[in-house]
């Protein structure tokens, strides 16, 4: 047996050592723009989940004020003290990637209750979470219900004369995979477009907007399987009136 050795000459050897610190410092830059991308998309996420409504803000304020007006200081302390609950969990929320299905809860009833003290009571809603569900230990990306309750609320049951209805509900369709529903029973999403086109009002939700930009920035973060479904509940059900959407959600 021999051995073969191979001499290197200085300039190969500097030509060797040149191409690796190029080719660790590309990769370095590859990884920085990565990680500078998603943080740019997080601070997106947090500002796009910040945006609470400001006709929501001023109609809430205005709603506790009347009962001021009308005597009632204890229930409008009531109210406020509500609002500025949810005010704080939205910010508290705003700050994280994921939170608790319980904690997310929390927030949705607060703001359902100021929503119908805005509405004088004409909806009620329940909430529901599938008994497979551990509320306190299921992550999933807060608030993305809540857009869909407004839709619900503002274009399902704003213009209706019967007791309106919202029930959401939390279930595992798969092991690793949450579906997340908001039912009305409104007029529909179908009629909604078309009296707004009647009216000359034709425009996209904000609601609708603001879920969409933050699933497709969701989808950048890598949680690619999140989907959202909306259907008007007639195209089902020829007798029936309202909207179901329909978030299905990973969990990790």
């Amino acid at each position: 047996m021999c051995a073969m050795f191979i001499s290197l000459t200085p300039q190969v050897t500097l030509i060797i050592a040149e191409t690796i610190v190029f080719a660790v410092a590309i990769i370095y830059l590859i990884y920085s723009r990565e990680r500078l991308k998603k943080r740019i998309l997080r601070y997106e996420e947090q500002a796009l989940l910040s945006q609470m409504n400001p006709h929501f803000v001023f109609n809430s304020l205005t709603a506790i004020q009347s009962y001021i007006f009308r005597n009632e200081p204890h229930t409008a302390s009531k109210y406020l003290a509500s609002f500025a609950k949810l005010t704080r969990l939205i910010l508290e929320i705003s700050r994280t990637e994921l939170c608790s299905i319980e904690r997310e809860i929390t927030t949705l009833k607060l703001y359902l209750d100021l929503q119908k003290l805005r509405f004088e009571n004409r909806f009620e809603y329940t909430i529901t979470v599938d008994k497979n569900i551990d509320p306190n230990s299921t992550f999933i990306p807060p608030m993305l219900a809540q857009p869909l309750i407004e839709n619900a609320i503002e274009h399902g049951l704003n213009a209706i004369d019967w007791l309106g209805k919202i029930d959401i509900r939390y279930t595992f369709v798969k092991p690793n995979l949450l579906l997340v529903e908001v039912e009305d029973n409104g007029i529909g999403i179908d009629k909604s477009n078309e009296s707004q086109t009647r009216n000359g009002k034709q425009y996209k939700s904000l609601a609708t907007e603001i879920t969409m930009e933050r699933i497709k920035n969701l989808k950048k973060l890598g949680n690619h399987g999140i989907k959202l479904n909306i259907t008007d509940k007639s195209k089902i059900n020829s007798n029936a009136s309202g909207t179901v959407a329909q978030l299905i959600i990973p969990i990790k």
